[in-house]
């Protein structure tokens, strides 16, 4: 009894031609496929039972009947395996029909698949039947089992099913009754009661305490999976909040490879990626369909569960403006295309497929599919239904985007009707339009939690983008601060922090010192299929000044000649799970006059950083082509700093508010035309926006009991527990989820991170424990927890007794990475132990820093890469610097790449000394140090390697 194809196998074999799409009766046994199916039958025909089975799948994708018919006719072919993974999806689509549990069970057995006839029973009873019912099925099943004892090799399964088939009725009977007294009010919702919040709430209450009963076998998984998804069908359509509440519960199901099987956890990710498309969480829809696609390979009942997959993933890969993979993934939706039977997911298709051509400018690719989407619509019938109007806002998004006939005629929405214009030039009409779409954007914004709007704050920031680039066109500088700062206004960090949303910009100027400029960035290229463009305001006590920043200028030569772009691109890609990103770095897309095209300017950000690092080879300290770094260094300035040069004159003090990536760069380290470094002409620092920099300024000055508190000397193991399976990128998301469940639930990680260690644990930082002494010694009132002390469960009990607070500063040296892969993972290493200690696991990742009750002034991370993080809309950088201020610290040190053990004591010892002796502010303390750097007062620690990678956030 094997398996003899896959579904995908049987489902290509028997589709090789263009499916012929009309506008298909309501009811599938009016399908004249249905009629075949029956005829087919009547002949004995298997395989004409099975083509037409399978055409009533593409055509009635959602109908559980369909499966069960398709189910029926690989049985008859002698498939009895395909046949039982068949009836699993058409249980999943209508668990409440017993005819399905019962053929799933009569195709198990044979199938020589015990456990899954024994659910398919368990199902079917769960949903009861009157005395004389239950004894007829009984009967029937009974006598079935009992054909097949004269087959020695389900000897063993026929046992078991005679077993299971005992008390058939009573049975029945208890599984029925413990159904419809847990899930009575699940199973018999309404879109009346879920419209009802209190009624709704109940009804969620009595599903999650159903689960109870669930575990003990008395009511199936099947069942249970099918009962939040018909509540949520309800709650999208009559009660969106009440499905926000659905999402973690759906997720769990979707996640869970050992409770449920794909065809339910197919269901629950359908109701998800719609309820999370509504959110705007793309991420997580992104997440959920690579996890689908990657658990139903070879495993796909039909092309139209495909279709479904990509519909979501091409959609939140075009709004997260990942237009390459999102192009990519439209190619591979087209080759299904011919396939498609179904209007509905037709119509779908040309939606998602006509908006990544056209957000990428495939225009050829785009045309192909117009032409194909303008005789869909031709189809009789069609524009009766709602889905029509998917096809046709796909060909407005391309005639918008792409262009069309007759000029930049208004559509209706602002943001679509604004890029026309700004593509035709129309500055100030586009002004208008932008303007609207910021105050529709706006109005929805205020009216969610601060959680909710994460979803949002990307197309606002596209808004913002376009707008502040229409306003510099029409020359409305002016507005443009008020622009950028309305940017960062929905940041987590600025509602938990800052006593204003945006702060006016008369408030900024009367902040700041008379020597002192505040530079901050807005990206006007997101959402374009270029990047790296940004427009520079800079505010000082008495002037505004705006303008481009030279986007592609200083680096096109080394982007048309350097093999080496190449080379890093490709590494890039294997890290993140992708595919090289190498149109025009090698040529085969025009490139367009000094612009970055997609991914270049994080590319040549990480070309940087690989000139700014350096690997120590037999205690030497060794630079990947050191001769090229100070060309890179001035490149940069080129085209952030110089075209504001006049306006910085007489400035000694800069404080930079980043947008994206440009929180990565240097600044410190960018060299000018005089061949000096930016650390030897300004005080540098960081700081999120405005409004933070206005609070943190404002705010009482608190007196200390104590100066520093440092930890150090940590001591590293490998831990012990077996590693999570990770050999795809499913098995990726699947463990990004199980650490965000686990984070939750106050659960240790040792898993997760025994999943990427080396063979070797991580090094004993002799000089990050030196350094802690060192300042203890040199700072009075100062304390350190060293060696066995510093640990994860030390510095939580400090917090949680509220003495933390107590210390002007804290000091942390160790080890520390933005994890690569999952971001959750992204941390310090305290002592680490092969095992948890007291339920934590020695990494104090950046969900569990930030929640920390941690009021001090400063704090230094003597750690590597500890600036960085992802890029996160309205939080910039979002990371462990971001962790430590929403855990309440008003200043931090931090570090964009990893550090020099020895070149990190100097500094730290350094500036503490400035700090703490000679009362000088941070920022002053911190310049001087980094010029004595420069200037060889440390020895051979020249180079910005040793000094450059500390920033300063702060006020």
């Amino acid at each position: 009894m094997k398996r003899y194809f896959t579904f995908f196998t049987l489902i290509c074999l028997c589709q090789f031609t263009f499916a012929q799409v009309s506008v298909p009766p309501a009811k599938l046994q009016s399908h004249p496929s249905y009629a075949a199916y029956q005829q087919a039958k009547q002949a004995n025909n298997a395989s004409a039972m099975l083509n037409a089975a399978i055409d009533l799948m593409e055509v009635y994708p959602e109908n559980s009947q369909a499966f069960i018919l398709a189910s029926t006719a690989l049985y008859d072919s002698n498939k009895p395996t395909n046949a039982v993974d068949l009836a699993k999806w058409s249980v999943a689509y209508n668990s409440y029909e017993t005819a399905n549990g019962y053929y799933g069970f009569i195709y198990a057995v044979f199938a020589n698949m015990p456990d899954m006839a024994h659910d398919f029973l368990r199902n079917m009873q769960a949903m009861g039947a009157d005395a004389t019912t239950m004894q007829r099925n009984y009967e029937s099943l009974s006598s079935y089992v009992n054909s097949l004892s004269a087959y020695p090799q389900l000897a063993s399964t026929v046992q078991k099913a005679n077993g299971y088939l005992t008390n058939f009725s009573q049975e029945s009977v208890a599984r029925a009754k413990a159904t419809f007294e847990n899930l009575a009010s699940t199973l018999g919702a309404t879109y009346e009661g879920i419209a009802n919040n209190e009624t709704a709430d109940k009804t969620l209450a009595d599903w999650i305490a159903a689960e109870a009963v669930v575990k003990q076998g008395l009511i199936s998984r099947a069942l249970y999976n099918d009962a939040l998804v018909s509540i949520a069908g309800m709650a999208e359509k009559v009660n969106f909040p009440f499905g926000q509440k659905l999402e973690p519960h759906l997720e769990k199901i979707v996640f869970d490879q050992v409770d449920y099987n794909i065809a339910s956890r197919y269901r629950a990710y359908v109701k998800l990626a719609s309820l999370q498309a509504s959110l705007k969480r793309w991420d997580k829809v992104e997440s959920a369909s690579n996890l689908m696609l990657a658990d139903l390979k070879g495993n796909i009942p039909s092309n139209a569960v495909l279709a479904k997959i990509y519909f979501y993933h091409t959609m939140a890969l075009t709004e997260q403006r990942k237009l390459a993979d999102a192009s990519a993934m439209a190619d591979a939706y087209v080759n299904i295309l011919p396939k498609l039977k179904s209007p509905e997911y037709l119509a779908e298709a040309y939606y998602v497929i006509l908006r990544a051509y056209a957000f990428n400018k495939e225009v050829e690719k785009g045309k192909a599919i117009v032409q194909r989407a303008e005789n869909f619509l031709k189809i009789p019938g069609v524009d009766k239904y709602e889905y029509f109007n998917f096809a046709k806002n796909g060909l407005s998004t391309t005639a918008n985007i792409l262009g069309g006939e007759g000029g930049a005629e208004l559509t209706g929405s602002p943001y679509n009707d604004g890029i026309r214009l700004m593509d035709g030039k129309q500055y100030a009409e586009a002004v208008v339009q932008f303007e609207k779409a910021r105050e529709e954007e706006i109005a929805a914004l205020e009216k969610l939690d601060p959680l909710a709007q994460r979803g949002y704050l990307d197309k606002f920031q596209r808004i913002n983008g376009f707008l502040a680039a229409t306003y510099y066109e029409t020359k409305q500088f002016e507005k443009i601060y008020d622009v950028i700062e309305s940017n960062r206004a929905y940041s987590l960090l600025n509602d938990k922090r800052s006593k204003q949303k945006q702060l006016p910009l008369k408030d900024l100027q009367a902040t700041l010192g008379a020597n002192e400029a505040y530079l901050s960035f807005i990206d006007v290229s997101k959402g374009s299929t270029y990047e790296g463009t940004y427009l520079m305001c800079l505010v000082t006590k008495n002037e505004v000044f705006t303008r481009y920043n030279r986007s592609a200028g200083a680096f096109v030569d080394l982007l048309e000649n350097d093999p080496e772009l190449v080379v890093l691109e490709k590494e890039l890609a294997q890290q993140e799970f992708r595919s090289p990103n190498l149109d025009y770095l090698t040529g085969e897309k025009t490139r367009k006059l000094n612009m970055f095209g997609r991914g270049e300017f994080k590319l040549m950000t990480q070309y940087l950083r690989k000139h700014m690092e350096a690997k120590v080879v037999d205690n030497q300290y060794v630079f990947f082509q050191k001769e090229k770094m100070p060309d890179l260094l001035k490149r940069f300035h080129i085209t952030f700093i110089d075209g504001l040069e006049e306006k910085l004159q007489g400035i000694t003090k800069l404080t930079i508010s980043p947008e994206g990536l440009i929180g990565t760069i240097p600044f410190d380290a960018l060299i000018d035309i005089n061949g000096r470094y930016l650390a030897e002409r300004f005080e540098i620092g960081y700081i999120p926006n405005a409004a933070m920099l206005y609070t943190l300024r404002s705010q009482p000055k608190k007196t200390y009991e104590k100066n520093i508190l440092g930890f150090g000397g940590a001591t590293y193991e490998n831990y012990s527990v077996a590693k999570a399976p990770l050999n795809s990128l499913g098995d990726l998301e699947k463990l990004r989820y199980r650490v965000r469940e686990d984070l939750q639930k106050n659960q240790p990680l040792d898993y997760a991170f025994a999943t990427f260690q080396g063979e070797e644990p991580m090094v004993f930082l002799e000089g990050g424990r030196q350094e802690v002494v060192i300042v203890k010694d040199i700072i009075p009132n100062s304390e350190t927890r060293l060696d066995e002390m510093m640990t994860e469960n030390e510095l939580k009990r400090m917090s949680t007794a509220n003495e933390l607070g107590k210390y002007k500063a804290v000091h942390l040296s160790s080890h520390a990475s933005v994890h690569p892969y999952v971001f959750d993972l992204s941390g310090i290493a305290m002592t680490v132990k092969s095992a948890p200690v007291n339920g934590e696991d020695g990494m104090l990742v950046v969900g569990e820093l930030e929640k920390l009750n941690l009021p001090v002034d400063f704090v230094m991370l003597s750690a590597c890469q500890t600036a960085l993080g992802v890029e996160s809309p309205g939080d910039g950088i979002k990371g462990l610097n971001q962790a430590l201020f929403n855990a309440g610290v008003n200043s931090s040190l931090t570090s964009l790449w990893s550090v020099s053990d020895t070149g990190t004591m100097y500094l730290s010892v350094e500036l503490y000394g400035r700090m703490f002796k000679e009362k000088m502010a941070t920022t002053t303390a911190l310049a001087q140090v980094k010029r004595n750097f420069i200037a060889g007062a440390y020895g051979d620690q020249t180079h910005p390697y040793f000094w450059a990678p500390f920033i300063y956030t702060g006020y």
